[in-house]
């Protein structure tokens, strides 16, 4: 089991993904890989990105949300979304709003099945990454994603056409809810 992560509530509409990965891969055998990430926006509706260490082997430098692979030791797939902002950004989930999307890629000899939820956190004043994984964080806006460029900032580049497609399905999907960080929304406590 995974070490103990503080209280966090979630969507009743989440309530799927409060399973192990075992549990995951029971009811979806054609899977082999089981990843999570996280869309966090501040209270200018700016979109927390981090960009992947020069050193990474896997897509060095390319912009992306917080999230990796659902662990063994993860109690749920929502569990893994919070320990992976925590390891990732050291910031707190405090609620899991909505699933974004969800996608999936082929390797050699390996299913990969990706889950991206918009959580919020409990404050963003101290984003601290991990620099084995990430090198630097912005917060864009959606027209920034659009043209690849944060203003007075960096180029923003992608490991794939479905990985910025869901940065901006997340800013449509919040539009489309009317929701904004502070928006009270009915949810599940987990202790």
């Amino acid at each position: 089991m995974s070490a103990r992560l503080p209280p966090f509530v979630y969507a009743p509409s989440l309530q799927e993904y409060m399973v192990s990965a075992k549990e995951f891969f029971t009811r979806h055998p054609q899977y082999h890989m089981l990843v999570s990430g996280a869309v966090i926006f501040n209270r200018e509706g700016k979109m927390l990105l981090v960009q992947r260490a020069k050193e990474e082997k896997a897509f060095p430098n390319f912009w992306e949300i917080p999230g990796g692979k659902v662990d063994d030791t993860d109690e749920t797939i929502l569990h893994a979304v919070v320990r992976e902002v925590k390891e990732e950004t050291g910031l707190q989930v405090t609620r899991i709003v909505r699933k974004v999307a969800e996608f999936g890629w082929d390797e050699p000899s390996q299913a990969w099945w990706k889950l991206i939820f918009e959580v919020q956190v409990e404050s963003l004043d101290n984003v601290v990454l991990d620099p084995i994984e990430h090198q630097a964080y912005v917060f864009a806006t959606e027209q920034e994603i659009v043209e690849e460029q944060v203003a007075g900032g960096p180029a923003l580049s992608w490991v794939s056409p479905p990985n910025k497609d869901v940065k901006l399905a997340a800013f449509r999907l919040r539009r489309e809810a009317g929701e904004g960080p502070d928006t009270s929304m009915k949810a599940k406590e987990v202790v």
